[in-house]
């Protein structure tokens, strides 16, 4: 039998691995755990029994409020705790004796490797998703896009693309707003000027949406256009999730007004194409009207965000910087809400209580993987979502207890199935996927490597006769 104590003193000895370490090690407990370290509550089992709480009843206490963003279980209630249990003592990591469960010297040794993993592939995580990381790489994309509109635009005769290039350039601007508020600390005026700067692009947008509107100017679509507007919806939008989840994670509100701005760019390119797509049939005032409604947009969304910013005072609330893919986190944690107001009648304030608890204890156990993509959760908790479960009447107070509505125990129940699916796919994936050979990783590395080169010599050279092609059939039509 193991000591926990000395487990607890081993896991404190954490070497930060090397890449192929890493990569080794990681298949090895894939194997073992049946999933990754940082995804298995079987590891999170084992921790957990190291740390002292070593009887049934003790896990089942300790596992009632317990919450990880990146593990597919939300919560570990006892039939699913009882089974994760079994499998541990089935494969030699967990034993039992006289009602007390310890680690067996296979599992200690799991524990310390899945331990370093954990804590090698949360550093290697917090150093991609820093900020200085997410700067370089806007920069990178702002450069790059700039200079591909601009060469666009000389061949292909376009003054607008060519303006729209040169205007991109001028975007860096943010990049060196975001630098000097985090040296200075001015995080709250670095947004605001970010969203001042994002309202003027608006009001730009509007100027010249109606005078193409009155001068009805000529647009020549091509195909390296469409092609260059949908690069730019795929760059936008991997700069979107970067800068949200960076934002998030670090509270950084210049990143998240940026991230904003990323999202108009998504909103205008898709414009343009629409308007592309009627200029090839001689319709040019739909993409003045598109141009005009989405930069209507831009502004109103700019002065919501700005009149938030300003009210806030010296606390800015991080929900002021509302995202659609946001709505990822949020559903998670709003099962787990549901799941606990189902098992027992709490307070909103217990309910929030019991969810920094479950966070903080996740935290101590999966590191950076607990609290992916939200950003100090003890400080600002769960009361946003609370409260908006509240206004869709999920959930009603009773005498200053919650209970759920027939809606959400409807939401319950369908959340309930999501999830379970997601476990069944990720248990198939598990069931499926074997230690690949030398020879197989070779020729996934060969495949992984040709394919984008392929897919680029067919854009090039296959790309130009498929668009006039497309072009001819569809005029044909109309």
């Amino acid at each position: 039998m193991v000591d926990s104590i000395v487990a607890r003193e081993v896991i404190k000895d954490v070497r930060i691995l090397r890449h192929k370490e890493l990569t080794i090690l990681s298949r090895e407990l894939y194997q073992t755990l049946e999933d990754n370290p940082n995804w298995s509550p079987l590891y999170v089992i084992m921790v957990s029994i190291s740390k002292g709480e070593n009887t049934h009843q003790k896990l089942c206490d300790y596992f009632k409020y317990f919450y990880a963003a990146e593990m597919d279980y939300v919560k570990l209630p006892p039939p699913i705790l009882n089974n994760f249990i079994e499998k541990g003592i089935k494969k030699g990591l967990i034993q039992e004796a006289n009602g007390l469960f310890s680690l067996t010297e296979k599992g200690q040794d799991v524990l310390i490797k899945s331990q370093k993993v954990i804590s090698s592939q949360s550093k290697i995580m917090r150093k991609l998703f820093s900020e200085k990381v997410t700067l370089l790489f806007s920069l990178l994309c702002l450069v790059f896009m700039s200079s591909l509109k601009i060469l666009v635009g000389i061949s292909s005769g376009s003054d607008a693309l060519f303006n729209e290039g040169m205007e991109n350039l001028t975007d860096i601007i943010k990049i060196f707003i975001i630098t000097l508020s985090m040296k200075y600390n001015k995080d709250k005026l670095g947004s605001i000027m970010i969203i001042i700067l994002m309202l003027f692009t608006g009001v730009n947008l509007v100027i010249s949406s109606i005078f193409s509107l009155i001068n009805s100017e000529i647009i020549t679509p091509s195909y390296w256009i469409f092609i260059l507007m949908f690069i730019s919806i795929l760059i936008n939008m991997a700069l979107l999730v970067l800068k949200n989840l960076v934002g998030k994670a670090e509270g950084n509100f210049s990143l998240l007004s940026d991230a904003k701005d990323n999202m108009n760019n998504i909103i205008l390119s898709v414009g343009v194409i629409f308007g592309l797509f009627f200029a090839i049939f001689e319709i040019y005032f739909i993409d003045a009207l598109i141009g005009l409604f989405i930069s209507c947009l831009i502004i109103y969304d700019g002065v919501e965000t700005l009149i938030e910013l300003i009210k806030s005072g010296d606390e800015i609330e991080i929900d002021t910087f509302k995202l659609r893919i946001d709505e990822a986190f949020e559903f998670k944690i709003a099962y787990w809400l549901l799941m606990t107001i189902q098992e027992e009648a709490l307070s909103k304030e217990e309910l929030n209580k019991g969810f920094v608890e479950a966070i903080t204890k996740g935290r101590e156990i999966l590191e950076y993987w607990a609290t992916f993509g939200l950003y100090d959760i003890e400080k600002y908790g769960v009361y946003k979502i609370l409260n908006l479960m509240e206004k869709r009447k999920l959930f009603i107070e009773k005498d200053g207890k919650t209970e759920l509505t027939d809606k959400g125990i409807e939401r319950y129940n369908k959340s309930k199935e999501q999830i379970e699916r997601r476990i069944k796919l990720a248990k198939r994936r598990y069931q499926k996927k074997k230690t690949p050979s030398k020879r197989s990783t070779i020729f996934w590395w060969i495949i992984g490597i040709s394919t984008p080169i392929f897919l680029v010599l067919l854009i090039i050279h296959v790309g130009p006769i498929i668009y006039d092609w497309a072009v001819s059939f569809l005029k044909g039509i109309f």
